[in-house]
């Protein structure tokens, strides 16, 4: 992608003068090599810095997996319907999401799209006031760890109910998908499944 190409030489042609027109300066072997190897550099450098922000340890759960991270993070098997549907249409169960930013200048983020001005703190830089009602930082809701995430969601929950999130109303408080598929109706084998994932 980022070549670092010489340009062949081209034989300049001495130029004739003509009436009414202006000849213009023409660029020099040196100099068009040096530009070419300043944006090829510029280019690799772009590449790598883009790379080097990148999330390390984002990921996309999957729903089952999900589900069974919930439910060893504590989370009652009745509630984990409208846990996974939350995710599903606040992330898509993505860990590392983003959301854009919202009209007051905050994002939201995570699984379960978490306000950075209500529950986590931001980087520093913003300009409104936060709330930190979690006392977490809004990054460690992007892990591929999610317990900090879950605890989080749930104090939200707890707080202001299921409605504090707007996909709630419109995909989550129906029937949904039951998640006894997920388990295979053997609890206690997923919890030795997750203490021999922690060492």
């Amino acid at each position: 992608m980022c070549q670092n190409t010489q340009p062949r030489q081209r034989q300049q042609q001495p130029l004739s003068p003509t009436p009414n027109i202006v000849a213009r300066p023409t660029l020099s072997a040196t100099h068009l090599t040096s530009i070419i190897t300043g944006t090829g550099i510029f280019c690799c450098l772009w590449l790598l810095l883009f790379h080097a922000l990148a999330p390390i340890h984002a990921r996309r759960l999957q729903r089952c997996e999900l589900a069974g991270q919930l439910y060893i993070l504590d989370v009652p098997k009745s509630e984990l319907s409208l846990w996974l549907c939350i995710a599903h249409y606040e992330s898509r169960y993505n860990t590392h999401v983003v959301g854009n930013r919202n009209a007051d200048g905050s994002s939201d983020y995570g699984l379960f799209q978490i306000s950075g001005r209500y529950w986590c703190q931001p980087d520093n830089g913003v300009k409104y006031h936060v709330f930190n009602e979690c006392n977490v930082t809004c990054n460690a809701l992007l892990q591929d760890d999610i317990t900090e995430a879950v605890e989080c969601a749930r104090t939200i929950q707890r707080r202001q109910g299921w409605n504090a999130w707007s996909v709630y109303s419109v995909y989550c408080n129906r029937t949904l998908t039951a998640v006894d598929d997920c388990f295979d109706g053997d609890f206690d084998g997923l919890q030795e499944v997750a203490g021999r994932e922690e060492k």
